[in-house]
């Protein structure tokens, strides 16, 4: 796909995000249900968000992460202090970001050719933002419409390419359910497209849309990027709608 958001940019989306979900977070307090990830109150959305922000910060700096999982930092940080907490960490991700050695030598969980630094900055911006969207509705109640997010049409378009091609391969196929499929996915705002096929063995992803295909999964790239992160259902479908059904359940990621 094209050039996404430089480095640079992925920092800014951090900072927003970070100031989007400790808003509304607080609005919403911390005993809300969190709509996209039902299991969740809020405490928990800001106690995950909080660990994972750590966790990326560990990696960089070649140390061991300080918390084990949401229920360690629930048990260790007071309620009264969990939001504070939660933007203490990201600021501190933020300034490992700004500071380290660009071309650092840090563990990652995926190849995507991209430098460990440059992979975790935008890892956590795309983190960030879509559990942003989650403390926006829980202090709504139910998730936004994409036009109502205002996610920028770049970075969604960036998000889905990294969900799409990085994400979504890993494994065996999640979307193969007895017969093979071919599905063509394209924003309609900023001209990408990706196809996706489904086979017993894997699911294989490529840019460009597809000459034919079994489904087509179509929207803004703001609609798709929630949509497929399951925050979110304005995708359009034509064709076999069983595949995006399918994705839904299958790729449920927190």
């Amino acid at each position: 796909m094209s050039v996404g958001p430089t480095i640079d940019e992925f920092r800014s989306v951090i900072d927003a995000a970070t100031h989007r979900l400790s808003a509304s977070a607080r609005s919403a307090g911390l005993t809300a249900l969190v709509p996209p990830c039902p299991d969740w109150t809020v405490a928990d959305l800001v106690a995950h968000q909080g660990m994972v922000h750590r966790w990326a910060q560990a990696q960089i700096l070649g140390v061991e992460a300080p918390f084990a999982s949401e229920s360690d930092v629930l048990d260790r940080v007071a309620p009264t202090d969990l939001t504070d907490w939660f933007v203490d960490g990201a600021r501190e991700l933020l300034a490992t970001l700004t500071t380290a050695d660009p071309d650092v030598e840090a563990w990652v969980f995926m190849e995507t050719g991209r430098t460990p630094l440059e992979f975790w900055t935008r890892r956590q911006a795309h983190e960030t933002t879509i559990h942003a969207v989650d403390a926006v509705a829980a202090e709504h109640g139910s998730v936004p419409m994409a036009a109502a997010l205002d996610v920028d049409p770049v970075l969604a378009a960036d998000g889905l390419d990294e969900l799409l091609v990085r994400f979504a391969p890993r494994g065996r196929s999640k979307l193969y359910d007895g017969e093979p499929a071919t599905i063509g996915v394209e924003t309609t705002d900023t001209g990408h497209a990706w196809t996706l096929s489904v086979s017993a063995e894997a699911l294989a992803v490529t840019d460009g849309a597809p000459e034919s295909a079994t489904a087509w999964w179509r929207g803004t790239a703001g609609a798709l990027y929630l949509g497929l992160w399951n925050r979110g259902d304005e995708i359009e479908v034509s064709g076999d709608r069983t595949t995006l059904e399918r994705w839904r359940a299958r790729h449920r990621v927190r």
